[in-house]
């Protein structure tokens, strides 16, 4: 039998779903609550003022439509691969490659800038010692996530329970100073600023759509992973919100700009409450990586088991069982960037990737209406309306895309064309 027949239901029982949705939730929020909301407040300020607040509730309602579309999406998939899956099951194997393919690129170029960052954050500034720790820790959470994944799911639970912990008690101290009258105002930049606020607010926002990737090891994950993805925009846009309102009516330097303005302004408030927040800022981002280590080699397993990469990608360990040969080599991959490219050089390539993943989902969501009728879970209500204006609103974000973005995207297309050249060629014999 060809592994090029093999269907993902035949890998499927290998899997074993232990996450339940509380671990799904944790996913989700720990990809969206990241190093976003401690380090772009200050930006956010400065091109929207008093309303700041509000850039992140707009955007939140822009994503909306697309959170919906990967609810239903993720009701009728009981498989690990998110928006793969989707894509494949909607638009063929070419589609499906595709999207998995910058899905995956995607996931472990993150990794490695967010390992880079956590380095950075702990204080080592050596260059070689500095890309040897960030390696190490990329291979330490990928050999965590080898033996089984509740316990990588333990380590991005707690992680996300740490940096929402931080941040929940610098709003508690920070209220005794809220002085509403420096919210609202004057806008800095006009109707610009609100754009401008707009998008910088979907980086922080991006996230909610790591939710469904392992559905495949999920409890229920009809039920569980709907409510897992939208509950984890909703919870991450609420604190978002919040956090801004904070930082806009206590801190009188949030205008300032500061590579850490949420630390900033706990170290303004007391020392103690700063150190409690610089503890977060650091689980936040080790949480974002620990999350990457669990979901980046569920896309390659996936992709791997419909015979469009190389096979033993899609292997599942026999006592363990995870995807340990696409754990392996995302590892490898991830710490090899991570040791030679420094943080600075790794992120800021993410934004066409993501706009990609956004669009294939709210378009396959009427043609998997039509193919395989309509959903017998969560169903996204309005007909063709939200599934349509999450598609729209996808194509209107590459607005804000700029010319490396473009460049990397087309560099990443080559090489996944490359590969699935080289798989056709040799790899999917194997398995015969």
């Amino acid at each position: 039998m060809s592994v090029s027949t093999l269907d993902a239901e035949a890998l499927a029982p290998s899997l074993r779903r232990r996450l339940t949705l509380f671990d799904v939730l944790c996913i989700g929020v720990n990809a969206t609550v990241g190093s976003g909301v401690f380090a772009l407040p200050d930006d956010m300020h400065r091109v929207m003022g008093g309303f700041s607040p509000l850039s992140f509730a707009l955007c939140a309602l822009l994503l909306m439509p697309v959170a919906l579309c990967f609810a239903e999406l993720a009701g009728r998939h009981a498989d690990t691969g998110g928006t793969y899956l989707y894509a494949r099951n909607a638009f063929g194997d070419r589609s499906g490659f595709l999207v998995g393919w910058f899905c995956w690129a995607n996931t472990f170029v993150s990794w490695a800038a967010n390992a880079s960052l956590f380095v950075e954050l702990v204080g080592i500034r050596a260059p070689f010692v500095g890309s040897a720790v960030a390696a190490a820790v990329v291979i330490a959470l990928g050999a965590v996530n080898y033996f089984g994944v509740k316990p990588g799911a333990w380590v991005v639970n707690a992680m996300t329970l740490g940096k929402l912990g931080a941040i929940l008690c610098f709003l508690v101290v920070a209220v005794s100073l809220f002085d509403p009258s420096r919210l609202g105002g004057k806008l800095p930049l006009g109707a610009l600023g609100v754009g401008q606020g707009v998008y910088l607010a979907l980086f922080p926002l991006q996230g909610f759509e790591v939710a469904p990737i392992a559905a495949g090891e999920t409890q229920n994950p009809q039920r569980n992973v709907p409510v897992g993805t939208l509950g984890a925009l909703s919870i991450s846009a609420l604190l978002f919100i919040v956090v801004q309102a904070v930082l806009v009516a206590t801190y009188p330097r949030i205008g300032e700009e500061s590579g850490q303005p949420l630390v900033d302004a706990a170290r303004y408030i007391g020392p103690t409450i700063g150190a409690i927040v610089v503890a977060g800022s650091l689980l936040s981002v080790g949480g974002f990586t620990a999350g990457s280590a669990l979901g980046s080699p569920r896309y390659a397993q996936a992709i791997a088991a419909h015979g469009l990469m190389p096979a033993a990608l899609a292997r599942i360990h026999g006592r363990w069982g995870t995807p340990h040969v696409a754990i392996f080599w995302t590892t490898v991959i991830t710490a090899a960037l991570a040791f030679f490219f420094d943080y600075r050089r790794l992120v800021g390539m993410s934004n066409i990737t993501i706009v990609i993943q956004y669009l294939f989902t709210c378009l396959a969501v009427p043609v998997l209406r039509k193919k395989d009728g309509e959903s017998k879970g969560f169903r996204v209500p309005g007909g063709k309306v939200v599934p349509f204006v999450g598609a729209i609103g996808s194509v209107a974000l590459l607005a804000g895309a700029e010319r490396p973005e473009f460049l990397f995207a087309g560099v990443t297309l080559v090489l996944g064309m490359l590969v699935a050249l080289g798989t056709k060629r040799f790899g999917r014999a194997e398995g015969t």
